[in-house]
């Protein structure tokens, strides 16, 4: 539970450090491979970081971020969405590993080298944190007692 309130409380620094920023603030060369790649994109904010720009924004009703460095490429994409956008292979085997648990979400990181989901699964008791990779190498990273039982 400790290492829950700990992240929590990492994110919201992160979060708070983050400046929201207008898009017409934004690098045009961000702005432009931004403007090719997500032609679909809806609700789109901006964030400064240090090191990068993020967008924030909605696809099919699919929560996305998007980093891009100064130059304009894109650093990596963070996508949260539910078990029916999961790719089916990686449904098959945690239903078949986790049967009778119910998939709540999942958190989908690309970038150019790599492609991992944590899906969040719960049952009656806990809450499961489980990596993946696109061919389904499940490996349960956390488990949790669930605190609203």
């Amino acid at each position: 539970m400790k290492r829950i309130f700990y992240l929590a409380f990492l994110l919201t620094g992160f979060v708070a450090t983050a400046a929201a920023a207008p898009a017409d603030e934004i690098n045009e060369k961000v702005l432009k491979a931004f403007n090719e790649t997500f032609t679909s994109a809806q609700n789109v904010t901006w964030h400064e970081y240090e090191d990068y720009s993020q967008a924030n924004f909605e696809v099919d009703k699919v929560q996305v971020r998007a980093q891009y460095s100064e130059d304009g490429k894109l650093i990596r994409t963070i996508r949260y969405y539910t078990e029916k956008e999961l790719l089916p292979n990686i449904v098959v085997k945690l239903k078949k590993k986790y049967q009778g648990k119910e998939i709540t979400g999942v958190t989908e990181s690309s970038s150019d080298d790599e492609v991992s989901f944590v899906v969040n699964i719960r049952d009656e008791n806990y809450w499961y944190i489980v990596k993946t990779d696109v061919y389904g190498n499940l490996q349960q990273a956390e488990k949790f007692k669930r605190a609203d039982k």
